[in-house]
Formats: C-alpha cells, sequence, structure tokens
C-alpha cells in the first residue's frame, strides 16, 4: 500500500476518535454514524492487525446505541456520567491528571505544539485533553511530519496515559459505547507505536549502510 494512503488513512483514525471523544454527539453526528458509508470506514479498521475483535464489540455497542428511542439524550448522558464528572466520579480525559505529568506541565507543553501545528484548543478545552491531543496527532499524519516527530510525540504525550485511561473507562462502564471507542483506538495508536518504530529502525538501518 502506498504510504501516502497509509498516512490518509492514520490520519482519518485520529481524526475520527478525536471528534468522538471530544463532546456529547448531536443528532446530526449520531445520524452519520449510522450511515452506510460510516459503518463501511469502521469495517474497513478490522483490517488493522489485532483491532477486528475489538472494531467488532464496537461495531455491536454502537448498533445497540442508534436502536434507542432516546438515543442522543441517552448517550449525552453516557458521555457526562463518564467524563464530565469531577474524578473519582468519573474518568480524567486530561492527561495532566496521571502520574507521568501535571496539569500545568503538560498544558504548557501541549500549547506549544498546537502553535507550532497552527492549531488552538478549541473552545477554551485545556489542551492536554485526549481529543485535542489526537486532534494534534491527526494533524502530524496529515501533514506527513517526520517519523520521528510523530512517535515522539505518540510515545511521550499520548501513550504514556491513554492505557490507565482506558482501563478506568473500562472498569466504569464495562460494556458501554464510549469504553469500547477508547478501547480501539487505544489498541490502534499501540499498532501505530509498532508501526512508526519500524520505520524508525528502517531509516536507521540504511542510515548505517551508507
Amino acid at each position: 500500500m502506498p504510504h501516502n494512503h497509509i498516512h490518509q488513512q492514520r490520519a482519518a483514525v485520529y481524526q475520527w476518535f478525536s471528534q468522538l471523544l471530544f463532546r456529547e454527539l448531536d443528532e446530526k453526528q449520531l445520524a452519520r454514524l449510522e450511515s452506510e458509508e460510516s459503518r463501511e470506514w469502521m469495517t474497513s479498521l478490522t483490517g488493522i492487525p489485532g483491532l477486528a475483535a475489538d472494531v467488532k464489540k464496537l461495531e455491536r455497542s454502537l448498533a445497540q446505541i442508534l436502536r434507542r428511542e432516546c438515543r442522543q439524550l441517552e448517550l449525552a448522558a453516557d458521555f457526562a456520567s463518564l467524563f464530565l464528572l469531577a474524578p473519582p466520579q468519573s474518568v480524567s480525559p486530561y492527561a495532566g491528571h496521571y502520574p507521568h505529568t501535571t496539569a500545568p506541565e503538560e498544558r504548557r507543553q501541549m500549547n506549544v505544539l498546537l502553535v507550532e501545528q497552527g492549531l488552538a484548543a478549541r473552545e477554551n478545552e485545556p489542551a492536554d485533553h485526549i481529543a485535542v491531543q489526537l486532534a494534534l496527532m491527526a494533524r502530524m499524519v496529515g501533514k506527513e511530519q517526520s517519523v520521528s516527530e510523530q512517535y515522539y510525540f505518540l510515545h511521550h504525550h499520548i501513550m504514556c496515559w491513554a492505557s490507565l485511561f482506558r482501563d478506568s473507562c473500562k472498569h466504569r462502564d464495562g460494556k458501554g459505547f464510549y469504553p469500547q471507542a477508547v478501547n480501539v483506538i487505544v489498541r490502534f495508536m499501540r499498532e501505530d507505536e509498532q508501526y512508526l518504530e519500524s520505520l524508525l529502525m528502517d531509516d536507521f538501518y540504511l542510515s548505517s549502510q551508507r
């Protein structure tokens, strides 16, 4: 598969999950999620190594949600109870609340990176929100920034807390839609991290042969 197509696919995955986790979904967004195009896109994720079983669970969870009578209100309530209450009543979606860093430090670093990429934290959302980090990763991939920059950001700013975030979500709501979505993006990022590592190793090998 051509590298530019892989970059487009990777950027699309990061952007899709960023939008999903940024705020409660409205009815227009839910209608897009049940479109044929959206279903085909989600099915395409099953082709990524290691993701098939988790994507199937996410698809089943989404199908159950879309059949709810008051689906938008109920899903918004799910989002609020999982992410919007103060911890420990809910799960923090902010990197700065996890052991690897502090909120002031992580937000300072993220704000610098957002400015470098021509982005801004949306609607005054703190820059260390998982959705902002995913949007930044999507931008870096879409602009085809160097593999080392992509790997550094993914490894040092997201993966260092993503598993803790995922585990907390699953502990609070083991079968819910949002924990299933978080699980898929974390699994995807783990595969993506390994992909970037392989590219770095290839570059290192080629440079050592010169």
